[in-house]
């Protein structure tokens, strides 16, 4: 019998841990092994039943949710699940903590009461079992070992705009934190990044990436033109699709895979608008979204790279990529925009 995901709650509401214990009592995947009502509760007894995952509200007396993700990175680092509120001061703490080392984050639906937790039940459950090993040593499968020679199919640039696009989900924020600061100041393309986040958090996103980068980085908004040396993020809770004319359109179908934006979307949109001038990018994150249309940037002439397992926080979205036969490069996060600097502006490429 396969051993149960070990999960500890740490909130100081008796009703949401009632909730959440709820949740996992009802999945056989899960078991719940302690629950602590402050941070510092939450720090003593991770140490005590070394848990595979935590949930760790933010808002909790004795030690915030921060600073007990921070004494748990620095002492005993695993999985944990930032629980937030979905507004921009949430999004701010939510930032932080995954460039700390969260693994992921769940936004409190905005409405009434705690019981509002019950509309995100099944996402709050997959978002717990894919952190699940997260931080475990990483064996590469003898099926997706690292590629990393330019594929001899690849055709040349043509003429005309060029555009990366960047798919990524649990893990994202900071694998985004890593490379986007890197990229060339005189990169001869746009960027579309495309975030698995809800509203009212792809904005500060965006806001943080800019501080950090050498070219401008900011939400997408309807009717913008890709502009080469420059990164937009799509909004959260909109399907970002590129038209003919290069400009971006946003609508609200349904959500793809349990997730608005989705970068099958985006993918598919731009595939044959760009043909051999698109470059698709899977980074970490869980779930299948991107494989399907990073598998059509490779049809139409594209290239495509994907993050290796090792140095992915979750492996779903680029293993699915890799197994769906998109993958022309599997790269490690380190190698990743060093490749595309070097592809597209000569500069020599780091690590080598």
């Amino acid at each position: 019998m396969e051993r149960k995901i070990k999960v500890l709650i740490a909130d100081d509401s008796p009703f949401i841990r009632h909730i959440l214990t709820d949740f996992i009592e009802a999945d056989h995947q899960l078991e719940l092994v302690a629950e602590a009502k402050n941070g510092k509760e939450a720090v003593e007894l991770i140490s005590r039943f070394q848990p595979d995952v935590v949930t760790m509200d933010y808002e909790m007396p004795f030690l915030d949710g921060l600073k007990a993700l921070r004494e748990v990175m620095n002492k005993n680092p695993l999985p944990v699940i930032m629980i937030s509120s979905h507004t921009r001061e949430g999004a701010r703490v939510t930032l932080e903590a995954l460039e700390i080392g969260a693994v992921d984050f769940l936004a409190k639906p905005s409405g009434k009461g705690p019981l509002e937790l019950y509309r995100v039940r099944d996402e709050f459950l997959r978002k717990v079992r894919g952190a699940a090993g997260a931080f475990a040593k990483k064996e590469t499968l003898p099926e997706i070992q690292e590629i990393s020679r330019t594929p001899p199919h690849w055709r040349p640039f043509g003429r005309g705009l060029k555009l990366i696009v960047i798919a990524t989900s649990s893990g994202g924020p900071r694998a985004l934190q890593a490379i986007i600061p890197r990229l060339s100041p005189v990169i001869p393309a746009g960027i579309i990044i495309v975030q698995h986040m809800p509203v009212a958090f792809t904005g500060p996103l965006a806001k943080r990436l800019d501080r950090e980068a050498k070219i401008p980085v900011r939400e997408a908004v309807a009717g913008d033109q890709i502009q080469p040396g420059e990164a937009l993020v799509a909004p959260g809770d909109f399907h970002l699709t590129i038209n003919p004319h290069h400009r971006i359109e946003l609508n609200k179908k349904n959500p793809l895979w349990g997730v608005r934006p989705a970068a099958d979307f985006t993918f598919l949109s731009a595939a044959p608008v760009f043909k051999e001038n698109l470059t698709g990018v899977v980074l970490t994150g869980m779930g299948r979204d991107g494989s399907n249309g990073l598998l059509q940037v490779k049809k139409n002439g594209g290239r495509t790279l994907v993050q290796d397992e090792k140095s992915s926080t979750v492996f779903g979205m680029p293993r699915a990529a890799i197994k769906a036969g998109a993958a022309d490069l599997v790269l490690s996060l380190d190698k990743i925009i060093p490749f595309i600097n070097n592809m597209f502006t000569g500069e020599e490429v780091e690590g080598k």
